[in-house]
């Protein structure tokens, strides 16, 4: 198994609880609940990583992760990414999220747009019914 300082991300042994490059102490990580824990994964370096830790957050309705999403979302320029921020922000569904939302149909990126307004869509065409 491979391990990451939570901090800088580089790559630790798995005994390390203090880490070697930027001197975290790994072991405060230990204590922080599992939201908390996904939310930093945002931040990690293996952009797998980043995708499952938006898709979790998501569907745990993690309000904690609306701030740190929308300053994912603006500092990427990786279209997937963005597309499973857009879908992790409707499933939290807070207001904020939401208008979020709306504002992103005025992107320069086609797919990331399209992607916008077909969730939208699914929640009038929901709420309608």
């Amino acid at each position: 198994m491979t391990f990451f300082c939570p901090t800088c991300w580089k790559e630790i042994k798995g005994i390390d609880t203090i880490c070697p490059f930027c001197g975290a102490d790994i072991s405060e990580y230990a204590n922080k609940d599992f939201e908390e824990k996904l939310i930093n994964a945002l931040r990690h370096r293996e952009r797998e990583t980043v995708q499952r830790a938006v898709y979790i957050l998501g569907r745990r309705k993690s309000i904690k992760a609306v701030h740190p999403l929308l300053k994912l979302f603006k500092q990427t320029d990786n279209t997937l990414l963005k597309i499973g921020i857009l879908n992790a922000l409707n499933e939290i569904g807070v207001p904020e999220a939401k208008e979020f939302i709306f504002k992103v149909i005025d992107s320069d990126t086609g797919i990331v747009k399209r992607m916008a307004r077909e969730i939208i869509d699914r929640e009038s065409i929901n709420h309608a019914e």
